[in-house]
């Protein structure tokens, strides 16, 4: 099989924007969490979330180009733009029909949509505005940024709680392993709107859900659930003879994938960690990499009781064929638990081995699992295969496995 690189990252995010700015709040444990500051919280328990405040669609295109995108979108193009500079990839004319667009987002334009929505609720059909319709649906920000290059490749949406980002990259990496494309923008995308968190509020899923303070703890023994995030990831997906064929820098391979699915409840996850621990078995089986050889876990952890203790229950199972603690870190404690993270989560990885410094999990003071945890500095370590697990309440999970380049 051909080996699929990433040669270009786009990040917009809480904790920076451009790639380096968000690799060296990762790296220096300065989170974006902070006081929501777009809508009023007074009316919850909850406070804190991880907004992009530094982000001005002007910045990376003319406002003619933007003023009828959705925030989602403008933050999907903005981080596409990022990466396809970072990667020295323009879109010529004949790159335009062979290259592709795989985006992952959870929920799409919740702000647009509820707006729109209640326009028509208070108002009538006549009292909603038909200039927000388009972007009420999960696939606008793929097809904005096929329309911002004139991308006219495959252009595809995955929208899977918390596994949307994983489920597009994996796809991604079909698209060029069967041939339909010669590079994939593929990335994931999300915001942080009043409807969401009041969504989220309203299911009692985020911190505090009692009397211990406000905040993001993956893996803690104090965590008492979620703080929301929102941001944009882009990476530019190529097989390794057209990178090369082009001169491009090449970050690291995406080497596998897997996905496998439990059956639990909606808002649950899976209590024994049988198909979390079989999805990262699988994903190494496929690149025939042993435990042993992994260097680095990132971590879905977001805070809840429920998944980090199963994700916990996973690593320690793949630990044990390692015959090694396998560093281990998440990532939400700086950009917050969203469903798009995916893209952002992978950049990280890749900045990791190409800097030799793993992250450490912002938030983490107290462990309660008995795992090689990254805390309060970056630890430096030579990473050459890293796993990224992604799994979902409902019970999906997918694993991709990356690999440095040498």
């Amino acid at each position: 099989m051909d080996e699929i690189v990433v040669t270009g990252i786009g990040i917009i995010s809480a904790c920076g924007v451009g790639k380096e700015s968000f690799w060296k709040s990762c790296l220096s444990g300065k989170t974006g969490i902070a006081p929501i500051q777009a809508f009023d919280t007074s009316a919850y328990a909850s406070h804190l979330g991880a907004e992009i405040r530094d982000f001005n669609p002007r910045d990376f295109m003319p406002s003619l180009k933007y003023r009828r995108m959705s925030r989602v979108s403008r933050l999907a193009v903005a981080a596409s733009i990022e990466a396809l500079k970072d990667a020295a990839f323009p879109i010529s004319l004949p790159a335009a029909s062979s290259t592709g667009v795989v985006i992952g987002t959870g929920y799409g334009s919740t702000a647009q949509t509820d707006e729109f929505f209640v326009g028509m609720l208070k108002e009538g059909p006549e009292g909603a505005n038909p200039s927000l319709f388009p972007d009420t649906v999960p696939n606008a920000p793929a097809s904005q940024v096929s329309i911002y290059h004139g991308i006219k490749g495959p252009n595809t949406t995955f929208s899977h709680n918390e596994v949307s980002g994983e489920q597009a990259l994996a796809y991604a990496y079909q698209l060029l392993q069967e041939d339909r494309a010669e590079a994939v923008l593929v990335g994931s995308v999300d915001e942080l709107s009043s409807v969401l968190f009041h969504s989220f509020a309203a299911v009692r899923v985020l911190s505090p859900q009692g009397g211990r303070k406000e905040g993001m703890r993956p893996f803690d023994r104090l965590r008492n659930g979620r703080v929301l995030g929102e941001g944009a990831g882009i990476l530019v997906l190529e097989k390794r003879e057209h990178a090369r064929g082009r001169g491009a820098k090449i970050y690291g391979s995406l080497a596998a994938w897997a996905a496998t699915g439990g059956c639990v409840g909606i808002q649950h996850y899976e209590v024994e960690a049988e198909q979390m621990t079989r999805v990262m078995k699988d994903v190494l089986k496929k690149a025939k990499v042993s435990p042993a050889q992994v260097d680095y876990i990132s971590a879905a952890a977001n805070s809840t009781k429920e998944l980090d203790r199963a994700e916990a229950m996973a690593i320690q199972k793949i630990g044990a064929e390692a015959l090694r603690p396998i560093p281990v870190s998440s990532l939400k404690g700086h950009i917050g638990d969203f469903c798009g993270s995916a893209a952002l989560r992978a950049a990280a990885i890749l900045l990791s081995m190409r800097d030799g410094r793993i992250p450490p999990t912002l938030g983490l003071k107290t462990p309660e699992f008995d795992l090689d945890h990254v805390m309060d500095q970056p630890r430096e370590v030579p990473v050459q295969y890293a796993l990224l697990n992604g799994f979902s309440f409902g019970g999906a999970n997918v694993g991709l496995l990356f690999k440095k380049e040498i």
